[in-house]
């Protein structure tokens, strides 16, 4: 198995998780709500990227798949398992924020919604690992970097996990959390 084997099953694991937990958090608010994120133009980063583009092939999917006005949204929620943009999971409206319980939960959610970019930072210079659309420019990736940013998400989630359970951090988990960079999108 290659490196970017490797590494789009651990993206996939990791994307996967990240997901079920915030559809807990809020599949009830979410479902067919299309009032701010889920439109197509969002949803073409993902056919547009070089990298999630090989997960879409990975769940079966293509572009005739996509509804024009909706992108990958359907009656049940999102189509895609994984590889969404990460701005899918990075961008919470106002009814998403209102109904959590204080300000730490909405920072421990807010960091929650930013694994998935914090893995693909910096992938290729300056561009993050979505935006480069080409095959060939995805085999110039140093992986390494990429790797570890997945572990360091993985253990943030992890911490958020138990945060959500128990609202209760400490020193280390602090120092777990403080390694995922939030930035604005």
């Amino acid at each position: 198995m290659s490196q970017i084997d490797d590494i789009l099953e651990e993206y996939i694991n990791l994307e996967t998780e990240v997901g079920q937990l915030m559809s807990h958090l809020f599949h009830d608010i979410c479902g067919l709500c299309t009032a701010c994120c889920c439109r197509a133009d969002i949803c073409e980063e993902a056919l547009h990227s070089a990298f999630l583009s090989q997960l879409l092939e990975k769940q079966g999917l293509s572009e005739c798949q996509m509804d024009d006005r909706f992108g990958w949204l359907d009656t049940a929620g999102c189509l895609l398992k994984y590889g969404r943009p990460p701005i899918c999971y990075a961008y919470y409206c106002d009814q998403l924020l209102e109904r959590l319980a204080n300000d730490e939960v909405r920072h421990a959610v807010t960091l929650l919604g930013n694994l998935m970019d914090h893995v693909g930072q910096d992938a290729l210079g300056d561009w993050h690992l979505v935006e480069i659309q080409k095959t060939e420019e995805l085999e110039k990736v140093n992986w390494n970097p990429i790797h570890q940013r997945i572990e360091e998400a993985r253990a943030a989630l992890e911490v958020i996990i138990e945060y959500l359970q128990s609202e209760r951090l400490s020193s280390s988990d602090r120092e777990i959390l403080a390694t995922i960079c939030v930035r604005e999108m």
